[in-house]
């Protein structure tokens, strides 16, 4: 046990010191570092100071009055670390009437359920408070189904009802399904492989859970796990504090292979492609990993932690990186060909939209959400820079694009 108390223990506390919060007496400043959702021809991005903003993204600038999601200073902060996740929900009673709403998370136990009325104009239907602890990880929506992890360890399963109220407008309620209380927090979003939940929790477990609430197996290690699992090949696969990256058969947990080179752990959710995965490390490595038997095929180091998720163009795979630079790596080999400096802390995962090729979108801890020009040379230009700083942001004033001298 004093080992294993030394293996997760310390980095858990040394995080929480990082994040800037403390979970248990509800004092906080967390900020969150929550990556923006493409939806239509517009980016849904959550700020750093409790704000949903709806930007052009072809421009950066704003299609929408932002919505507050704390209203005033004295509140706790409702910072977001998730990603805002779009499903369509279909009306009790029918099979053809639906609407698509937006579901955000934030830190203080509370989801949020966002329509848009009509064309540029969003409101907040419902917000459900659902612990009294905090929610770190994201939503994973399925059907009519939410379901997300709590830092108290319970993992909740709600039905999403949609009707229309007396004055016919959109309704939205939350109905528990069922609920487990598992022995660690869960900082990470719950992955769907067919009809099974994959997790993990901070007591160094992962977990598969059906969809109606039974816990199909567990497999338990020596230290904490806050990284989202990826299930690909029928293998899931994440990282743990002990500085491992692990694959485990998806229908038994048991372990494939394991991957022990990294100097520190893993937070990010890795990405998989033709039989490679990659994960990144708070080490500042991305690691380039063989699917079948977790044999390094290269690497590449940045300054700093990567703590977002990488993004494959073509033949590039791009990183962000704390040390404040987007580098773009050759997939095959790992050399790095491009580098931008925004000079500004980069924790948000990599986006992109199949619309706009090669333009890829994160936010920064300047308070920004910036869009780069992947350049099939792995060049990266600025697309629209920086348009949008939120803690400047005052009253009903509309975010817009300023010329600030481009970073790259």
């Amino acid at each position: 046990m004093r080992s294993i108390y030394k293996t997760f223990l310390i980095p858990v506390v040394l995080f929480m010191f990082s994040l800037g919060f403390m979970g248990c007496t509800g004092l906080t400043t967390a900020e969150g570092w929550g990556s923006p959702l493409v939806h239509g021809n517009k980016l849904i991005a959550a700020t750093m100071d409790d704000q949903i903003v709806f930007l052009n993204l072809d421009d950066g600038s704003s299609v929408a009055n932002h919505i507050d999601i704390r209203y005033s200073d004295t509140e706790m902060k409702r910072a977001i670390y998730g990603q805002p996740v779009a499903s369509q929900l279909y009306y009790e009673g029918s099979e053809t009437l639906s609407e698509e709403l937006i579901f955000v998370a934030t830190y203080n136990g509370f989801i949020h359920s966002i329509l848009e009325y009509s064309d540029n104009d969003y409101e907040i239907v419902e917000s459900e408070k659902i612990t009294d602890s905090q929610i770190i990880g994201g939503i994973l929506t399925n059907h009519n189904k939410i379901y997300v992890g709590t830092t108290d360890g319970n993992l909740y399963s709600f039905k999403i009802s949609l009707k229309r109220n007396d004055r016919g407008n959109p309704e939205i309620s939350f109905e528990d399904e069922w609920k487990i209380d598992f022995d660690g927090g869960i900082w990470s979003t719950p992955s769907l492989h067919n009809e099974s939940l994959i997790l993990t929790t901070l007591d160094g477990q992962v977990h598969s859970v059906d969809l109606d609430g039974q816990i199909k197996w567990s497999k338990k290690f020596d230290s904490a796990i806050s990284s989202s699992p990826l299930v690909a090949d029928q293998q899931v696969l994440f990282g743990g504090f002990d500085s491992t990256f692990y694959s485990l058969d998806v229908n038994t947990g048991e372990i494939n292979w394991t991957f022990r080179d990294a100097k520190n752990w893993y937070w990010a959710t890795p990405i998989y492609s033709n039989g490679i995965v990659f994960a990144p490390s708070l080490d500042g490595n991305l690691y380039a990993l063989d699917i079948d038997s977790g044999r390094k095929k290269w690497d590449f180091k940045t300054e700093d932690a990567i703590v977002g998720s990488p993004l494959i163009i073509d033949d590039l795979i791009v990183t962000g990186s704390k040390d404040g630079s987007i580098y773009v790596a050759e997939l095959k080999s790992g050399e790095i060909l491009g580098q931008c400096n925004i000079d500004e802390k980069i924790e948000s995962n990599i986006i992109t939209d199949i619309n706009f090729p090669g333009v890829i979108y994160f936010s920064a801890r300047d308070h920004s959400i910036r869009a780069l020009k992947i350049k099939s040379n792995g060049n990266p230009d600025e697309y629209w820079e920086a348009p949008y700083f939120s803690d400047k942001l005052k009253d009903d004033k509309l975010a817009q694009p300023t010329d600030w001298a481009p970073n790259c």
